[in-house]
């Protein structure tokens, strides 16, 4: 948990931070870098019998956003209330430059399929970025995955969308000062069990934006 936070702050979220001939392409591509990547969800394996989990690790940008490759922390949980329903979160903050972010929100899983195997789970979850001197947003994922087994690896395929809202504070562009869209996204997860702890690699894959994701779990009771 110290390490992906330690390892993973490199993301600005100040809009006045580089010098810009387009500073609204730049303000945007912010605003939109910060919501994909609070779009990562929680991998909580529907045929696990465990009733919590913690998921730790980072996010980073495949692609160079205005000459750097960001990267975020992540810090994640899961609660199954029943067989086919989870409750997860993301609760924590972090220090960037001259800015303290703080990730606050909630989500649900709802796993289905044949009567003895629940391999399809849809889930939903609605994360807020707040704590930021120049703006705040609002992020709201949906997606579909199906796992599947392969030798010793699980995989967790499928698709979703990314909707968001921000709302500047201090950005001059009347064009900007809220803003709205959607990120329609593949994502990807592969997952290994090593000694008492999952270890696991995901992507999520758009035209023009994609991450990748290392993150390590810890099942309990």
């Amino acid at each position: 948990m110290l390490s992906s936070i330690t390892l993973s702050q490199s993301a600005d979220f100040r809009f006045d931070s580089v010098v810009c001939q387009d500073c609204d392409g730049y303000a945007k591509s912010l605003v939109v870098s910060s919501s994909f990547w609070l779009s990562e969800s929680p991998a909580i394996d529907p045929m696990s019998n465990n009733r919590i989990l913690l998921q730790s690790g980072f996010s980073s940008s495949t692609r160079k956003l205005w000459s750097e490759y960001w990267t975020y922390p992540n810090l994640n949980f899961g609660v199954k209330l029943t067989k086919n329903l989870a409750l997860t979160g993301k609760v924590f903050g972090f220090s960037a430059g001259k800015d303290s972010p703080q990730v606050l929100g909630a989500g649900l899983q709802y796993a289905f399929g044949s009567k003895d195997t629940l391999d399809w789970v849809t889930s939903v979850q609605r994360i807020d970025l707040k704590g930021l001197d120049h703006f705040r947003l609002t992020s709201l994922t949906l997606d579909i995955r199906k796992w599947i087994e392969w030798k010793f690896v699980q995989f967790r395929i499928g698709a979703g969308s990314n909707f968001f809202k921000e709302k500047s504070y201090q950005y001059k562009s009347e064009l900007f000062s809220k803003l709205e869209g959607q990120t329609n996204f593949i994502g990807v997860d592969a997952l290994y069990n090593y000694s008492i702890f999952t270890l696991g690699v995901g992507s999520r894959f758009h035209p023009k934006r994609s991450m990748v994701t290392f993150y390590i779990q810890k099942e309990i009771f």
